[in-house]
């Protein structure tokens, strides 16, 4: 069986690459920071996440790997959407979003890391939940 590499196909490639090119920062700290870092508190502490404890309570570790995978999915297709977007505001908001969700997984490594290390997160810093 012979695949056919049309023209079609080379583009998705390219755009699906640099999709991945784009987000390396989000797939870095958000997947697989999140990812690692939970996995190696968990031995430590518990999830405070209600619904990633009832997941990862169920399903196991691996589960939680596979919502990151799936949000990834989501973030591609809103890329594509935005992407594809004539307006030039809307085609703006991808560095926003893109920083955010990086952001995001920076915070959620860090957090993960002085629970690790100190028994308390940046909530319980910051005074937000109680220790």
């Amino acid at each position: 069986m012979q695949y056919d590499l049309s023209t079609q196909n080379w583009y998705s490639l390219r755009e699906f690459n640099s999709f991945l090119y784009e987000i390396r920062y989000i797939l870095l700290f958000y997947v697989l920071g999140d990812f690692i870092t939970t996995a190696q508190a968990l031995n430590i502490g518990i999830e405070e996440n209600g619904f990633l404890a009832l997941i990862i309570a169920e399903f196991g570790v691996w589960a939680f790997f596979a919502l990151k995978i799936g949000f990834i999915f989501v973030v591609y297709w809103f890329y594509k959407d935005i992407m594809s977007s004539s307006d030039s505001k809307v085609s703006e908001m991808w560095p926003m979003v893109r920083g955010l969700i990086t952001f995001v997984g920076v915070f959620l490594v860090v957090n993960n890391l002085m629970v690790m290390w100190g028994y308390f997160g940046i909530m319980q810093l910051l005074g937000i939940i109680p220790l």
